[in-house]
C-alpha cells in the first residue's frame, strides 16, 4: 500500500553532447559525467555518494556486462539495488516510473539513472559493431522485456529492421485517414519540420540545421528515399555520442538535503502497456490500442485531461510513431509535439533518447511551474509503451498502478493471428513497403496480406521493377496480390497486383 506522505521529486538533470569525431567517447564516461553534473544541478555533489538505487539503460554500441557496478564505485556509492535494462526505448520512462513507485513504497530514498550512447566516436574504435542482440552475461538485475522483438518467420523476410518496419506502419496509416502518398508524405515532412525547428534551438541536439519540410520530404542525393514512403531525413539517426542522467528521491529526502524548490519536478502519472508483441499478430497496421491503455491509466493516476497538458514529447523514430499517438489521443495537427528535437534531428542515442525528453521537460516545468507535459516513449516496433506525465506542481499523493495490472489487455482482447508459411493464392494486401539501393533505385517490396479467412502472409518481389514502382504510384493497400511459395527460398513471392 503507498505511503501518500512520501511524494517521489526529480531534482537533477543532465545531459552532454559530444560532437567531437576525434574524442572517442565511452558510454560509460559519459554517464559518470552525466551524474555529477545531475547532481551539481540539484546544488549537491555528496547526493552521489548515498544513492540507494542505480538504474542504467541498456547500451548499443559497447558489449556492456558488469559497468552498473563500475559506474557505482565510479561514484563512490554503494546502492542496495543496480540495475541494468535489456533493449528497448521505454527503459528510461520506465525506470523513472519504477524508481518514484519505489520512493512512494518506502522502498528506496533517493536514485539516479543514467545512460548515454557513443556511436558517433565509434568509428575510431577497431572492430566495433552495434550490440542488438546482446546475450545480457551480466551479474546485475535485468530490468525488461526479454521476449524476441521479431518470431523466425518475420526475421525471414527481414523484418528486423525498425526503417523496413516503421514504413509499413505508415502506409497502412496514410490508407486509413484517406490520404494520398503526396498529401501523406507532406504531413510527415510538416511534423518533421516542427522537431527539426526545436532541434535547432536545442544546445544538446545533433543536427540544429533546422531542416524544411521541402528539405525532408524532396529525394535528393543527401536524402535519398530508404523505405517508402521515408526519406533519409525521415529516419531516427542513431549515429550520436549523447548521454544524461536523473536523480530522482522523496520529498522528505529533497527537505533534508535542503534541494531548492525551485529545481524540484513531479512525476504526477505514468502508464505502461504493450500492443500484441509480435508484428504478425497486430490488430491492424494503423491504430494503437495499447497505447491508448498506457495513456489513459497515466491521465487517470495524475488526474487530469488531455486538455492540461502543456508540452508534449512524442517519440518519432519515424514520423508515423509521433502521428498515430497524436492520432491516439485526438489531438490537433497543431500542437509542438516535442521538446527535444526529436530522434532525426536531436539524435537517436540507442535506448536513451526519453532520458534526454524526461532531462528537457524537467528544465521546461522549472520555468513554467503551473504547467505539465508528458513524456511518450516506445519500443522496438511501436511494441510497447512508458508514458510519464510532470508537473512543476506538487501533487497530493503519488500511486501508480502495477502495470501488471493492466499490462496485457491487448492479449485478452485480441487473439493472435494465423501466420502462413507455405501458401499460395489470392490476398488482399494490408500494408507494404519498397526498399531502395544507394542509387535511387527500387530492389525489393514486401507486403502483408490476408485471405477471407484471416490468415496472414508476408511475400517478396525483388525482381519487378516496374511492378515495384508502380507501387509508390498506385495505391495498393485493398488490392488483391498473386502469391506463391518459393521453396528454394523459403519465402512467399507475388507476382502482380490487381
Amino acid at each position: 500500500m503507498n505511503n501518500a506522505n512520501i511524494i517521489p521529486v526529480l531534482v537533477g538533470v543532465a545531459q552532454l553532447v559530444n560532437r567531437d569525431p576525434e574524442s572517442a567517447g565511452e558510454p560509460l564516461d559519459y554517464m559518470h559525467e552525466c551524474a555529477k553534473r545531475a547532481a551539481d544541478d540539484a546544488g549537491n555533489r555528496d547526493i552521489l555518494r548515498i544513492i540507494d538505487s542505480l538504474s542504467f539503460v541498456n547500451v548499443i554500441s559497447r558489449s556492456y556486462t558488469d559497468e552498473p557496478k563500475k559506474l557505482a564505485e565510479m561514484l563512490g556509492a554503494s546502492p542496495k539495488e543496480i540495475i541494468m535494462t535489456t533493449i528497448g526505448a521505454t527503459a528510461p520512462q520506465a525506470l523513472a516510473s519504477r524508481l518514484c513507485d519505489r520512493i512512494s513504497m518506502g522502498e528506496s530514498e533517493i536514485g539516479l539513472i543514467c545512460g548515454a550512447e557513443a556511436f558517433h566516436t565509434s568509428r575510431n574504435k577497431p572492430n566495433w559493431t552495434a550490440v542488438i542482440d546482446p546475450q545480457y552475461n551480466t551479474s546485475v538485475t535485468l530490468y525488461g522485456d526479454m521476449r524476441p522483438a521479431v518470431s523466425p518467420v518475420e526475421n525471414r523476410y527481414g523484418l528486423f529492421m525498425p526503417s523496413v518496419i516503421y514504413p509499413l506502419f505508415a502506409n497502412a496509416f496514410r490508407r486509413s485517414q484517406g490520404e494520398t502518398p503526396k498529401e501523406s508524405i507532406l504531413k510527415d515532412a510538416t511534423l518533421c519540420e516542427k522537431y527539426s525547428a526545436i532541434a535547432k534551438d536545442n544546445d544538446y541536439a545533433w543536427f540544429r540545421d533546422g531542416k524544411s519540410a521541402l528539405e525532408i520530404s524532396t529525394v535528393s542525393q543527401k536524402n535519398p528515399m530508404i523505405n517508402y514512403p521515408y526519406t533519409k531525413f525521415m529516419n531516427a539517426i542513431m549515429n550520436v555520442d549523447q548521454g544524461a542522467a536523473l536523480i530522482i528521491m522523496s520529498e522528505k529526502k529533497a527537505d533534508s538535503l535542503k534541494i531548492p524548490e525551485e529545481k524540484r519536478v513531479y512525476l504526477i502519472g505514468c502508464g505502461d502497456a504493450y500492443e500484441k508483441w509480435l508484428i504478425s499478430d497486430r490488430v491492424n497496421y494503423y491504430s494503437a490500442p495499447g497505447l491508448d491503455i498506457a495513456c489513459s491509466n497515466a491521465f487517470m493516476q495524475a488526474g487530469i485531461g488531455k486538455e492540461e497538458v502543456d508540452f508534449w514529447d512524442f517519440y518519432n523514430c519515424f514520423p508515423i510513431a509521433a502521428r498515430i499517438a497524436i492520432k491516439t489521443l485526438d489531438l490537433p495537427e497543431s500542437i509542438t509535439p516535442t521538446v527535444t528535437g526529436g530522434l532525426p534531428y536531436f539524435g537517436g542515442p540507442g535506448n536513451n533518447y526519453s532520458m534526454h525528453a524526461i532531462c528537457q521537460m524537467v528544465e521546461s516545468l522549472r520555468k513554467y511551474r503551473e504547467k505539465k507535459g508528458l513524456v511518450h516513449s516506445l519500443s522496438w516496433f511501436m511494441s510497447k509503451y512508458s508514458v510519464g506525465i510532470y508537473s512543476g506542481t506538487k501533487p497530493e499523493n503519488f500511486q501508480r498502478r502495477d502495470p501488471e495490472e493492466y499490462m496485457h489487455d491487448i492479449d485478452k482482447r485480441f487473439p493472435d493471428v494465423t501466420v502462413l508459411e507455405d501458401a499460395a493464392g489470392i490476398f488482399e494486401i494490408e500494408t507494404y513497403t519498397v526498399s531502395y539501393n544507394r542509387s535511387g533505385e527500387p530492389v525489393s517490396a514486401i507486403i502483408i496480406a490476408k485471405n477471407e479467412k484471416g490468415e496472414r502472409l508476408f511475400a517478396v518481389n525483388d525482381t519487378d521493377v516496374t511492378l515495384m514502382t508502380s507501387m509508390t504510384m498506385d495505391e495498393p493497400i485493398g488490392k488483391k496480390a498473386r502469391t506463391f511459395h518459393d521453396p528454394s527460398a523459403g519465402l512467399h513471392r507475388f507476382t502482380d497486383i490487381f
